[in-house]
C-alpha cells in the first residue's frame, strides 16, 4: 500500500511525465503557443481512418497517431479502418479534460451485418465517453 506521502506527491508527478511522454510524440491540433501536458488533452487514434477533427483536416501516419488538442467539446469525424464491414463515415463528439488522455477507436460486430460502432475512452478510468450520430 502507498503512503499518504507518495500518493499526494509522488504519484501526480508519475502521471504528469507520462503525459508528457505521450504528448510528445503528438501532433499538435490547437492554435499558437505549444502549452504544457496538463493544459491539453491526448487523443491516441487506434483502428480508424479520422478525417477531421473540429473540421480540420488530420493526416496521420502509422508512426504519429496521436493528437495534442485543447480541452472541451470536439467533433471527430471518421470510418472504421477495415476491409470487408460497413463502409459509413461517421460524426463523433466528446468533451476532453485537461490533462487526460484518450483512446478513438472501434468495435466490430459481426453477428449485426458486419457493423462498427465507434468509441472514445479516457484512459484515466477506462470510461467510455461521448456519442455518435
Amino acid at each position: 500500500m502507498l503512503s499518504a506521502h507518495v500518493r499526494h506527491r509522488v504519484l501526480p508527478l508519475v502521471v504528469g511525465l507520462g503525459l508528457l511522454v505521450l504528448g510528445c510524440a503528438a501532433i499538435k491540433m490547437y492554435p499558437g503557443p505549444e502549452l504544457p501536458p496538463e493544459k491539453v488533452a491526448v487523443l491516441e487514434i487506434g483502428n480508424v481512418k479520422l478525417f477531421t477533427l473540429d473540421g480540420a483536416p488530420v493526416e496521420l501516419t502509422d508512426q504519429k497517431r496521436r493528437l495534442q488538442i485543447l480541452p472541451g467539446e470536439h467533433v471527430l469525424r471518421a470510418t472504421h479502418n477495415r476491409t470487408g464491414f460497413e463502409e459509413k463515415i461517421i460524426t463523433y463528439t466528446f468533451s476532453a479534460e485537461p490533462g487526460h488522455a484518450y483512446r478513438f477507436d472501434v468495435d466490430y460486430d459481426i453477428q449485426r451485418g458486419l457493423s462498427w460502432v465507434p468509441w472514445v475512452k479516457d484512459s484515466a478510468d477506462g470510461k467510455i465517453i461521448g456519442g455518435w450520430k
